[in-house]
């Protein structure tokens, strides 16, 4: 096993050998994060490097005419999908794809899958608890979807091995770090901080991977955030390992304020059926079909648009122009 030092988690852990053998985190996710916390990043540029992953154009596009989102016209090609989509929701989508292909490539789908459900769970639960909060959604999404990938990583490295371990737990998910770390010499929290610097994400992305598992404290950061998150898609039936003793919301989340906690109450019903329904929409996405391959071609017709998209875009610029100065008309009577 390697030594690594300089981590938040531990002063110097003993990494598994395997571990060094993952597959790297796919690059088209890597650049994504890249530009989308980039202000001036514009439509045309993130379709460009969608177009670079065929797989993830076809899928997006595939995710962009799921029949649970109103738009005016059928997205046909990647720059469409993104604007019925929008920004925030590309990005949520692009990197929800991309981890969960990634994922499944190297996990069998029956072992992976109560990991994958935490993962999604933890990352809309995310979302939601920082927009009660006022703090941006889309970095608490981000952090909240990789905040396990300690644990991806070993269940790819040593599967097997972690399934078993998953067996021996039983309902006590607390004696999984010490089984993990009696069995690699490493949990999946150090695990994970150790991935993160090796693929180059964000800090802040490894420190929160390092500290999810510890009881939420104030300052209310992107930390505490996902660590509320984490219990939360527990406490909504979507733990890795399930136990009869969960926590409450209220000891899940006792630093936040009481508003938040009020307006997060009155949600769990409507956060607990979307991630139901994202899991349905994201396990329909990833399934290979056909008419995919139609869509592997998202940059050429990007560059060459046919007639028909055009006046659908057009159209799309009409109707905005005019509900736009319908506002303005009102407001001036005002």
């Amino acid at each position: 096993m390697g030594r690594v030092g300089n981590l938040s988690h531990a002063a110097a852990v003993q990494i598994p050998d395997k571990l060094a053998n993952v597959p790297p985190f796919p690059s088209v996710a890597m650049k994504l994060m890249s530009l989308l916390a980039n202000e001036d990043t514009n439509f045309s540029d993130i379709a460009s490097c969608i177009g670079t992953d065929p797989a993830l154009a076809g899928r997006l596009i595939k995710r962009a005419n799921a029949a649970d989102l109103a738009s005016y016209c059928e997205a046909r090609n990647v720059l469409q999908a993104i604007s019925a989509l929008g920004m925030e929701r590309t990005r949520e989508l692009s990197l929800t794809i991309a981890t969960h292909g990634y994922a499944q490539s190297a996990i069998k789908a029956e072992v992976l899958r109560p990991c994958w459900s935490h993962t999604v769970a933890c990352a809309l639960a995310a979302s939601e608890i920082a927009r009660q909060c006022g703090l941006r959604p889309a970095e608490a999404y981000t952090a909240g979807l990789l905040h396990d990938i300690g644990r991806l990583g070993l269940m790819t490295a040593y599967p097997a091995e972690y399934e078993v371990i998953l067996t021996q737990v039983g309902g006590e998910p607390g004696r999984l770090i010490d089984l993990e770390r009696e069995r690699f010499g490493a949990d999946h929290l150090q695990a994970g901080e150790w991935l993160a610097h090796e693929w180059n994400l964000p800090e802040s992305i490894a420190g929160i991977i390092a500290r999810h598992a510890e009881t939420p404290s104030r300052p209310l950061d992107e930390t505490a955030v996902v660590q509320i998150a984490a219990r939360l898609a527990d406490l909504l039936g979507f733990a890795v390992i399930p136990s009869e003793e969960v926590p409450d919301l209220d000891q899940i989340a006792a630093i936040l304020p009481e508003s938040a906690r009020a307006r997060l109450r009155a949600q769990l019903p409507t956060l607990r059926e979307a991630i139901r329904r994202e899991l349905q929409l994201s396990e329909k996405t990833q399934e290979p079909e056909a008419a995919e391959t139609e869509a592997e071609e998202p940059v050429d017709e990007i560059a060459a648009p046919t007639v028909a998209d055009e006046t659908s875009n057009w159209l799309l610029i009409a109707v905005t122009v005019a509900v736009l100065l319908a506002a303005i008309a009102f407001y001036l009577r005002r």
